[in-house]
């Protein structure tokens, strides 16, 4: 099973308000370090399970509120001894083993929402592959596209920040995404201009069915399949396919009938894409719900801004949403 070692790095005095929110750990648990004689400092650290580090990290957090010149720090743990022998732990361990700390999920969640020059390069690559594949009708090569599109990041990031109230994380995540929206479109429409004004007749490349809940199954698995990797710290490539199986083909199929000036069907491609970012979003939001995952403060004195914040992102993904279903359904997107 998975533990983690937090090592906190604090002034003598800073340590004792530390020491006194692990009073209901067992001894042997936790262990300090000699002060530095020169600056008073100390080092102090708390063998953990995975399951209880969010918890322990929270008091910590609490008790040196408003405090400087601390440093907490989280390092997960190859193997620990002895073994643990009751049965009746190992299982309470085991059911709290599938979610992180609030703080290790924001660390990989920023990281990959970074709006860098190799992100926006691989999303264009990402879209070219996926349009010259759409174009030829080769479904190997738009699988391949899916391999390398770096689009789970951001909207992982704009569920995770919406969950937590953040507006920072928000912000980041939104300029993310519609960068790389931006790109794998301008790539579609400049690729629509130089291939054959007529592609092969498939289904990857047809929007004439009438959008609907059921269009909507695989962005929302998705989501939450996305989800609960990141909240149990087991994110893998093949994640970021399924994802990207949702919108690159859309998102792609819209850049090249816009580049032939197919507007009928490109605005229904752009209704798909939309369609798709809401439902990865709200599914990865009730997966971080489901998972107990929420600002640290929500029941403090600031929790009704982080309260505000959720709901108004989540209302406006469900009104975008519906408003893009109930729009295909009443043939308001020509051709639909």
């Amino acid at each position: 099973m998975a533990d983690r070692l937090l090592q906190v790095i604090a002034t003598t005095g800073q340590i004792d308000k530390v020491v006194d929110c692990l009073e209901e750990l067992p001894p042997d648990h936790w262990w300090r370090l000699p002060a530095d004689k020169d600056e008073g400092r100390q080092m102090l650290c708390v063998a953990l399970f995975k399951g209880d580090t969010q918890e322990v990290m929270d008091a910590i957090s609490a008790a040196l509120e408003g405090e400087e010149d601390w440093r907490l720090f989280s390092v997960p743990t190859e193997a620990s001894l002895p073994e643990l022998d009751d049965e009746d732990e190992v299982d309470r361990r085991a059911e709290k083993e599938s979610v992180s700390a609030r703080e290790e999920i924001y660390r990989e969640v920023r990281q990959g929402t970074a709006l860098t020059v190799d992100y926006l390069v691989m999303t264009a690559l990402a879209a070219m592959v996926a349009a010259i594949g759409l174009s030829q009708g080769q479904v190997a090569v738009v699988i391949g596209a899916m391999v390398i599109a770096p689009l789970l990041g951001p909207i992982m990031a704009f569920a995770f920040g919406t969950a937590l109230g953040n507006f920072a994380l928000l912000g980041v995540a939104a300029r993310a995404l519609g960068a790389g929206l931006a790109v794998a479109t301008a790539v579609g429409i400049a690729l629509g201009l130089v291939l054959p004004g007529s592609y092969p007749d498939t289904s990857m490349m047809d929007f004439s069915g009438a959008l609907s809940l059921r269009t909507v199954a695989l962005p929302l698995a998705g989501g939450a399949v996305a989800a609960l990797m990141l909240s149990g710290g087991q994110t893998t490539g093949l994640v970021g396919v399924m994802v990207a199986a949702a919108l690159l083909p859309p998102l792609a199929a819209m850049g090249l009938f816009i580049g032939i000036w197919d507007i009928p069907n490109a605005l229904r491609a752009l209704a798909t894409v939309v369609t798709n970012v809401v439902a990865i979003n709200l599914a990865a939001q009730v997966v971080f719900l489901l998972k107990g995952i929420r600002p640290r403060r929500w029941e403090g004195s600031d929790h009704k801004t982080s309260v505000r914040v959720a709901i108004g992102a989540s209302g406006a993904l469900v009104l975008a949403m519906a408003l893009a279903l109930w729009a295909a359904g009443h043939g308001y997107v020509p051709g639909i």
